[in-house]
């Protein structure tokens, strides 16, 4: 590792990947079971690559997003936490997943069952804990010299959720801000715009692997060490990023728009007022028209 102090990692996992009862458990090629091992294996490697690496791993679904493991590495207590995080995981996982199939079993069965991930909630928390331990070091050294650049790694297998548009965008320009960089792994049938931008605007990478059946080996290659080792690899990106704003109004997906010249919001018709700050638009075609991507890119860089 080039950070002697230890790498910090937060890992989001959309249990969608791990639940049986996944429609797109099928597509997937492999089962939730493989699909699990394999995320073991990799917090195992990431462990034992330095004993100062901390790892915090978050599991969630629509409705929620818990944490379901910190280790801060040799700073921690050995009485409390393992040395290698794969055994607990496993446990608290299955716990996890048992729980969301049976609250979704139990569910009417005229509802249908939300697809999408809480994205926003998810890199909220994250951040959150990054924050916290950034700066409040264990042993009372206070903020202490950085460990290089945290790392946020999410793998979804759920769409986005036009809904999460606005926070999820304020949680990566947040993270932009603060020096996280956002990685992302989706195994979703289509690519996700939100993570694009993600891993775009804050340095990170972004895969949509063809298959799950090398999940690991994309995981050790390219996620297990630091930034700053990552920065010496050959890492071939697919070119292009998704752009595309979600209207504050109805929440569609558009590619052109009308954004509010003073809080930068997006909507998909014109109006005589700005309804998230309330500005009056003087002329009968309201905001100003502009390209979807044009408002996000505008306000990450305010």
């Amino acid at each position: 590792m080039a950070d002697a102090d230890g790498d910090l990692l937060v890992l989001l996992l959309d249990l969608a990947l791990l639940r049986p009862d996944n429609p797109a458990a099928a597509s997937m090629g492999v089962p939730p079971t493989e699909i699990l091992a394999q995320l073991l294996a990799f917090t195992n490697a990431y462990t034992m690559l330095n004993s100062r690496n901390r790892l915090a791993i978050f599991a969630g679904q629509h409705d929620m997003c818990h944490l379901v493991h910190l280790g801060l590495g040799e700073e921690a207590n050995s009485s409390t936490a393992s040395v290698f995080p794969a055994g607990c995981l496993h446990t608290r996982l299955s716990e996890l997943v048992a729980r969301c199939s049976a609250a979704a079993a139990a569910a009417p069965s005229h509802a249908a069952a939300p697809s999408s991930f809480a994205l926003s909630g998810g890199l909220s928390r994250a951040l959150c804990l990054i924050h916290r331990l950034q700066h409040h070091r264990p042993g009372g050294g206070g903020g202490g010299g950085r460990r290089g650049r945290p790392r946020l790694l999410a793998l979804v297998a759920s769409p986005d959720a036009s809904m999460q548009y606005i926070p999820v965008m304020n949680a990566i320009f947040s993270a932009q801000r603060a020096e996280v960089v956002l990685d992302a792994v989706v195994l979703a049938p289509e690519d996700s715009s939100f993570l694009q931008q993600a891993a775009h605007l804050t340095g990170g990478l972004y895969f949509r692997p063809a298959a799950t059946t090398g999940l690991l080996g994309l995981l050790l290659n390219y996620f297990v060490t630091d930034s700053s080792t990552r920065g010496q690899l050959d890492v071939s990106q697919e070119l292009g990023v998704d752009f595309r704003a979600s209207c504050f109004c109805h929440k569609y997906v558009i590619e052109t728009g009308f954004v509010c010249s003073v809080c930068l919001s997006i909507f998909c018709q014109p109006s005589r007022a700005c309804s998230t700050c309330g500005t009056a638009f003087t002329t009968g075609a309201g905001a100003g028209a502009a390209g979807a991507g044009a408002g996000a890119a505008a306000r990450g860089g305010g």
